[in-house]
């Protein structure tokens, strides 16, 4: 339930952003605001390759007195990258 809060947390954040980002550069024009999601959302991928890829080190693996373990961080990434490219291909 937590990766699923997670989810929509960084979703939420991600579509603030680029709302605001999409008006203060083209005054809500729905075309700016669907390639900014996807733009956040292919940064969310990366960030989820780089966690899932770069933290498989033995140090990395043998910290894993955290909450969250790295598996968890890239798996909340593809899930948030799979929801703004869907909200993005729901506004079009």
């Amino acid at each position: 339930m937590r990766m699923i809060s997670w989810t929509g947390l960084w979703t939420i954040v991600a579509l603030f952003i680029s709302g605001t980002w999409a008006y203060l550069s083209a005054d809500l024009d729905l075309i700016v605001l669907q390639s900014n999601m996807r733009i956040s959302a292919a940064v969310f991928f990366m960030i989820g390759l780089i966690v899932g890829g770069v933290l498989t080190t033995d140090s990395a693996y043998r910290s894993r007195a955290k909450k969250y373990y790295r598996e968890d961080w890239s798996f909340i990434c593809v899930l948030v990258t799979i929801s703004l490219f869907g909200i993005s291909l729901f506004l079009h």
